[in-house]
């Protein structure tokens, strides 16, 4: 065999074999750590030592590190969004929607979870559902829709999407109403704002009037919480006599009535239409409600209440689901104990240490099932601007009309 041929094999015998320098360098840190905690102990914890050229103390030292532990954890909580999956019973449910999937979402608040909504989109389009109901706060106070209109982009109007505000976001009206004078602008065009214009370019309805989903033979009926114990003949007839009030009030030149006339005609026209729809409601249907804050137990009751035909020609019946938002889980969660503080002057004791069943998730008033959202941030006006030990959340919803195995024993 050649010379050379053998000192190359001697050689590679001899290389050392190469160490990970991974582990070495967390050995490394290992040693220099206990080596500092020895010697502070050594010095009584008094010594001090230089850290990115600050001098620092053992205490101080093991406290920036939990620190940073902390917030380390609380940026992944906050930003690590999951699904609720629940299952909600409705009586009487019509054979149609057994099994009928909701998609729930609630106070986006303006956030983005990744570019473009990455983090949410990965998460929705392992999903199968029907449609989507979003019970408000998407923009938040600071106004900005990009957020909100990435969500949809995600959604693509793959299915159906209504969609209310919340008490954070910007009005759904405008302060002045866009000038028509070449009258090419709808009513509504005219009097929505740009972020709900953006909104239904995306393919989103704004709920602000009955809308009806038939499925074979049976319909849904979804209504904003305004139409609650709503009069809607009587409500439609104040608001045409206004209407023709402000009419005649332009014809002397009053300004006022000139600014206020088409919103006043947008929601004579929006009364006007579930007016007419209320005609068409059959008592098999179901109603589902949405709310940005829930109404009370009191406000539910008296929905319950037995109409009489002259009644039902005016109101709509009691909601068989409302679903709601706004109390984003409670924000700050003590594990074991639940959220201690909720956004909501309605609340026993201004919303310190709530009812943990009013918080999210779902209860029964009445025959009434409520489902409050987690969420997916914190509102504007809380005290602590993140979530703590409350993961952000999107619920898919199941509706049945199939009373459990343990309802039947």
């Amino acid at each position: 065999m050649p010379e050379n041929i053998k000192n190359r094999k001697k050689a590679k015998k001899r290389k050392p074999q190469k160490k990970n320098s991974f582990w070495i360098k967390v050995w490394e840190m290992i040693k220099r750590l206990n080596a500092f905690a020895t010697a502070a102990h050594e010095d009584n914890v008094q010594r001090e030592y230089h850290i990115l050229g600050r001098k620092i103390t053992f205490f101080g030292f093991m406290a920036l590190v939990f620190i940073a532990l902390f917030l380390i954890v609380l940026a992944m909580n906050d930003r690590s969004v999951s699904v609720e999956h629940e299952s909600i019973i409705i009586t009487g449910l019509p054979e149609d929607f057994e099994g009928y999937r909701i998609l729930h979402i609630s106070d986006l608040q303006g956030k983005n979870f990744g570019q473009d909504q990455s983090s949410l989109n990965r998460l929705i389009q392992n999903l199968a559902y029907d449609a989507v109901l979003i019970t408000g706060d998407m923009i938040g106070d600071s106004g900005n829709p990009s957020a909100f209109y990435a969500l949809l982009d995600i959604l693509n109007a793959r299915k159906p999407i209504y969609f209310i505000a919340g008490d954070n976001d910007p009005s759904p009206l405008r302060n002045q109403a866009r000038d028509n004078s070449s009258e090419t602008l709808t009513l509504s065009q005219m009097v929505l704002s740009d972020w709900v214009l953006g909104a239904q370019e995306r393919g989103a309805i704004l709920l602000n009037k009955p809308e009806k989903i038939t499925k074979g033979s049976s319909n849904i009926w979804l209504l904003p919480d305004s139409f609650l114990n709503l009069d809607i003949a009587s409500t439609a007839e104040l608001l045409k006599e206004e209407m023709e009030q402000e009419r005649e009030s332009m014809l002397v030149g009053i300004n006022e009535s000139r600014d206020a006339l088409p919103f006043t005609s947008y929601r004579y026209q929006m009364m006007s239409k579930a007016e007419s729809r209320l005609l068409t409601y059959n008592s098999q249907d179901i109603i589902i409600m949405l709310a940005h804050e829930v109404p009370t137990d009191s406000q539910i009751y008296v929905s319950q209440d037995s109409l009489s035909q002259e009644e039902l020609k005016s109101y709509y019946p009691a909601p068989d689901l409302i679903l709601s938002g706004h109390f984003c889980n409670g924000e700050w969660r003590i594990p074991g104990i639940g959220a201690f503080h909720i956004s909501s002057r309605m609340s026993a004791r201004y919303g310190w240490f709530p009812n943990q069943n009013y918080v999210s998730g779902e209860r029964s008033v009445g025959g009434t099932m409520v489902y409050t959202s987690p969420g997916l941030s914190v509102t504007d006006d809380t005290l602590f601007p993140f979530r703590l030990m409350n993961p952000p959340k999107i619920t898919l919803i199941t509706l049945t009309g199939e009373l459990p195995a343990s309802f039947l024993d």
